[in-house]
């Protein structure tokens, strides 16, 4: 039995309100627009989060959750970049210097704390680690898979196999987190599931749109 370090466990909670939020705003607007969007709000929910996750996994010593912060960070200000750079008369400030400040201000507060007699440091298991760090590389690869196609469009663009490692990561993730007993990454794995569904569903959707038109226009011509 231990207790949670209610400090922390704000920062972590904090971190999941971030990460759904991103997702529920995206959720809205692509509703309203009955097709998957990612709104540029996106990117600043995410780099909030993950700064604050970032702290929270350093001070409960998990270097999956960490090095998975680390990555997704330098990528959601590199997709900031990309968008600020397509808008005209607007210089974009590089991606390096920010994530830097993040990296290091989350390391240093995450790491300076001692979780010893007040939380649960996560153990380090052979299998659990292993799986917990192939799930992370998945879910943080939909975001790499993301930076490559948005490098080759010279914008931000979100493929549909982010939908799809993202399904597979987080799922990943969230039994990794059940065996570690996270409520934290319980509950925003948990609620990321449900979106990254809906979001499948209104891409296939609109396909099927496409689909028709693109038919409709051959029968018509």
């Amino acid at each position: 039995m231990f207790k949670l370090d209610p400090l922390w466990t704000s920062v972590g909670l904090l971190a999941q309100a971030l990460f759904s939020a991103r997702f529920l705003v995206q959720w809205i607007l692509s509703e309203r627009a009955r097709k998957s969007l990612m709104p540029i709000h996106f990117w600043y929910f995410s780099i909030g989060g993950s700064a604050l996750l970032l702290a929270y996994a350093a001070h409960q010593r998990d270097l999956v959750i960490v090095l998975g912060q680390m990555l997704g960070l330098a990528i959601y200000q590199r997709n900031l970049e990309l968008i600020h750079r397509a808008e005209p008369g607007r210089r974009a400030l590089s991606w390096f210097w920010p994530w830097l400040g993040f990296v290091v201000l989350g390391l240093a507060a995450g790491y300076a704390s001692n979780p010893a007699h007040t939380t649960k440091v996560v153990e380090f298991h052979p299998f659990w680690s292993v799986f917990g760090l192939v799930g992370q590389t998945l879910f943080t690869g939909r975001f790499v898979l993301q930076w490559f196609a948005s490098e080759r469009a010279q914008g931000s663009v979100t493929p549909i196999h982010f939908w799809y490692l993202s399904m597979i990561g987080s799922s990943m993730l969230l039994t990794y987190a059940i065996a570690q007993r996270d409520p934290v990454i319980i509950l925003g794995q948990t609620f990321g599931i449900v979106v990254y569904l809906r979001n499948l569903r209104l891409i296939r959707r609109q396909d099927r749109r496409r689909t028709k038109t693109a038919a409709a226009t051959e029968t018509a011509s």
